[in-house]
């Protein structure tokens, strides 16, 4: 029980946010794992429905003050390891020999090109995730589907497997992103602080499948040159084109370098950085499919840079793009439907 952790909670008259929950459980590193999330949710929402023992450290207590001391230590340790990690990538970045690219060739455009070949305005998508991990005995299988509305920057994303998932759903109205448990029979709204954690204990965040930031709207874009395809960093000539976050806007990421296909358009692959710099995830996609004047790759897959033995691959089992849709489908009360 969190009364017996002495964890301070209070009675709430409101939807709790997902944020609060993870404080109150002290885990918010495993906020987002699956095994986790409705065992959380539910204890959550029996307890803070009675009041609760107070049982916190003072301000000014020695403990506390211990405390605070050791989480100074801590952030100029990894402070100090990410400038060393961020320098050793500069030094092999430049190593990536690029030829020039034509002087009329405009960066945004292909950033556009790109982002209208894997979506339209309205988007219906049904895949399969596959996570591996050395902490799992056999990798996680996760089925879902999910509808999209750019226009209005919203979609639904509702979990069909494992069969303890069920129903799971997540809502984004821009700016709000809610999570509905089926479990407990509870929605509660994930800030935007939560937007770059793991999104059902994979190696894609939130913000992945939500697309809260737009690689459109929300970057400015800059052609470095075009990679002769020669297999060092893909297969194919593609462009190479760096993402930056525009001025005032809150994005997730520093940079994004992105290998755009030369023929069609299509993304090949992506590298994410962090505000240092430092090159934290690799996505690629494969297994290319013309649907609609579109090459599609039917494959994504992730890798994450500081995680060894960890990956995530997004199947696309079917999709359709332009297609009619209710606004009653992006509500609250249909992600709360049970299908």
């Amino acid at each position: 029980m969190l009364a017996d952790r002495g964890i301070r909670l209070t009675k709430m008259n409101q939807e709790p946010d997902f944020l609060t929950l993870c404080h109150h459980l002290q885990r918010r590193s495993r906020c987002f794992e699956p095994e986790f999330q409705s065992r959380a949710a539910e204890e959550f929402l029996t307890e803070t429905s009675r009041p609760m023992t107070q049982n916190v450290l003072p301000i000014h207590s020695p403990r506390r003050h211990a405390l605070f001391e050791i989480l100074f230590l801590t952030l100029f340790i990894i402070g100090t390891t990410a400038i060393a990690a961020h320098s050793a990538f500069a030094d092999t970045s430049t190593n990536m020999v690029l030829q020039a690219a034509p002087d009329n060739i405009v960066a945004k455009d292909l950033a556009r090109a790109a982002e209208d070949n894997m979506r339209s305005d309205r988007t219906f998508f049904r895949g399969k995730m596959t996570v591996a991990s050395p902490r799992l005995a056999r990798d996680r299988v996760v089925a879902f589907h999910s509808w999209e509305d750019s226009t209005e920057r919203r979609s639904l994303i509702r979990i069909d497997t494992p069969s303890k998932d069920r129903g799971t759903g997540f809502l984004k109205l821009h700016p709000n992103l809610w999570m509905y448990i089926p479990r407990v029979e509870r929605t509660v709204r994930v800030p935007p602080s939560m937007m770059l954690q793991s999104w059902m204990g994979s190696d894609f965040s939130n913000d992945d499948l939500v697309r809260e930031s737009s690689e459109i709207d929300d970057y400015d874009h800059r052609l470095l040159g075009i990679d002769p395809g020669d297999g060092t960093s893909v297969d194919r000539r593609a462009y190479v084109v760096e993402y930056r976050p525009m001025e005032g806007t809150a994005v997730v990421w520093g940079s994004i370098i992105a290998w755009l296909d030369v023929e069609s358009g299509a993304p090949l692959r992506q590298d994410f950085f962090d505000e240092e710099g430092e090159r934290l995830r690799t996505m690629r996609f494969s297994n290319f499919r013309k649907i609609d004047n579109r090459f599609v790759p039917h494959l994504w897959s992730m890798t994450p840079l500081d995680k060894p033995g960890h990956s995530t691959s997004i199947e696309i089992e079917e999709i359709q793009f332009d297609l009619e849709m209710k606004a009653n489908i992006f509500t609250t009360r249909n992600l709360k439907r049970k299908e």
